[in-house]
């Protein structure tokens, strides 16, 4: 699973490489429009107000997302049936690096899912390597509501497994989404942090962590749109308008300049955990740490984020050690927003021993929280992502990733 490197992220207005706006949808020329979706005057209709359909809708170039974007559209879902649910089953929002002319199963998929068992039509597998922000609008026996906003992605090991497996699923909605309605939503992606807003923007429905680069593999880049679906139960998913901004070039990059006394920062690279990710974890975490000798003196360590003084090497005399090439993402409190709670090496740039409430909690109270730590002890030079000391670190996700050099200042 590839890291990735963290910082806020600047967007730009339409003019900005393939960016884009409909104001609505009465031209569809730059649109893939998939089964079911049709255009009638100014409106998408992803589907009718009948049961068992699917329909997408796709941009036609592909849009470079693993940086971060930021897309806006207004949605309504009218006409439900009259069943005791009364409507199904939702849209979503999809990023995906499967194609133009791909589109999901029936019912529960959402249209972008593999296809609902109890579906009519033979087995559907579902878009892979995706991410999906899924407004779901029936409540099946694995779902919290029929109200609710789950994130699903999948790089291809999952798609034959039902029921799906979404993380990240909201709770009851205090906004009805079938409440036949225009509703506003923003979803607002710094990596790895994606935000969910619905009609008050000022605060977001749903936060949470996920490593998009590695859901839609490829080179970043990956096409972009919507899928609806109904099943037993029915109703009218209509977009009405879309904006989509890419992230501003060159904004995603994260410098370290120190890591602790005797400690140097370097280059950045990107590489690959070599052991199993834990599960139930939106950012690879792995499942220990790594540490490689490379050569005399020289290391190459992986740290997962939920370890306290997670990896060490040897170090009897007490040398002298150069760290570089420190690359990474960590989720170490999912409660703050932004940078705040998820970062790379150089942490989030609030020193947590600065803070007149306190702060001697950290593992390191003189160091930005969650950053890179190194302390010398017992003949060991030893690494952890600076949190709370003890249960602080139970839930962390990501691993930071660097080689070590010893004998060298």
């Amino acid at each position: 699973m590839k890291a990735m490197a963290v910082a806020g992220l600047l967007f730009l207005g339409a003019a900005h490489g393939s960016d884009f706006e409909f104001s609505d949808f009465a031209v569809t020329k730059d649109l893939v429009l998939m089964r079911d979706a049709y255009r009638s005057g100014k409106v998408v209709h992803l589907t009718d107000a009948n049961k068992f359909q699917a329909g997408a809708i796709w941009y036609k170039q592909k849009q470079p997302v693993a940086a971060g974007f930021d897309t806006t559209f207004i949605f309504r879902l009218t006409d439900q049936d009259t069943g005791p649910d009364r409507g199904a089953d939702g849209l979503a929002f999809v990023v995906q690096n499967e194609g133009q002319k791909v589109i999901g199963g029936l019912g529960a998929s959402g249209g972008f899912m593999r296809s609902d068992e109890g579906a009519p039509g033979g087995f559907v597998r579902g878009i892979v390597h995706r991410m999906a922000v899924f407004f779901d609008t029936f409540a099946n026996r694995w779902d919290a509501s029929g109200n609710h906003i789950a994130i699903c992605t999948d790089n291809g090991a999952g798609m034959l497994v039902w029921p799906p497996r979404c993380q990240a699923l909201s709770q009851m909605l205090k906004v009805t989404l079938k409440d036949t309605r225009p509703h506003v939503a923003r979803i607002l992606y710094e990596p790895p942090r994606l935000s969910v807003f619905l009609d008050d923007m000022s605060e977001p429905v749903r936060v949470a962590a996920i490593d998009l680069a590695d859901a839609i593999g490829g080179d970043g880049t990956a096409w972009v749109g919507f899928t609806a679906s109904t099943g037993g139960g029915y109703e009218k998913h209509d977009l009405l308008n879309w904006k989509f901004t890419t992230a501003r070039p060159g904004a995603a990059e994260s410098t370290m300049t120190t890591v602790d006394s005797n400690m140097a920062s370097v280059d950045s690279s990107v590489s690959f955990a070599p052991v199993a990710c834990l599960p139930n974890r939106n950012l690879c975490t792995p499942e220990q740490a790594v540490v490689q000798e490379k050569g005399p003196g020289l290391f190459h360590v992986y740290l997962p984020a939920n370890l306290e003084w997670g990896a060490s090497v040897a170090n009897p005399n007490a040398s002298p050690a150069r760290v570089f090439n420190v690359v990474g993402t960590v989720c170490w409190d999912p409660r703050l927003r932004g940078a705040s709670g998820c970062n790379g090496p150089a942490g989030n740039g609030i020193v947590p021993g600065l803070d007149p409430e306190g702060g001697s909690d950290f593992v390191s109270p003189q160091k930005p929280a969650g950053s890179l730590v190194v302390r010398s002890l017992n003949g060991r030079l030893w690494f952890t992502v600076n949190d709370r000391i003890g249960a602080g670190f139970k839930n962390n996700e990501g691993f930071f990733e660097f080689d070590v050099l010893l004998g060298q200042k």
